[in-house]
């Protein structure tokens, strides 16, 4: 028998960030890595906050996230490595 346990705070240290157009096209979004969560946020112009769009826990640490683009796509795109 396997016993998985959870916290029930999120981690607010950030680990990782990097920048790139995920969503659509010219628009910058910020993916974050917080140990085991993978948080996608965007910055809102009028007020100068990040906005949380999409917020993710895996099951494993966040060791690198690395962002690439393929030619010809407008799109960028994340590769993370976990533990």
């Amino acid at each position: 028998m396997y016993l998985h346990s959870l916290t029930l705070q999120q981690t607010t240290g950030i680990t990782q960030s990097i920048i790139g157009n995920f969503s659509a096209p010219k628009s910058q979004e910020i993916c974050i890595s917080r140990g085991t969560i993978l948080e996608l946020l965007k910055p809102e112009i009028t007020t100068g906050k990040l906005i949380t769009l999409i917020s993710k826990e895996c099951f494993a640490q966040i060791r690198k996230i690395v962002p690439f683009r393929l030619l010809g796509v407008i799109f960028s795109f994340y590769v993370f490595f976990l533990e």
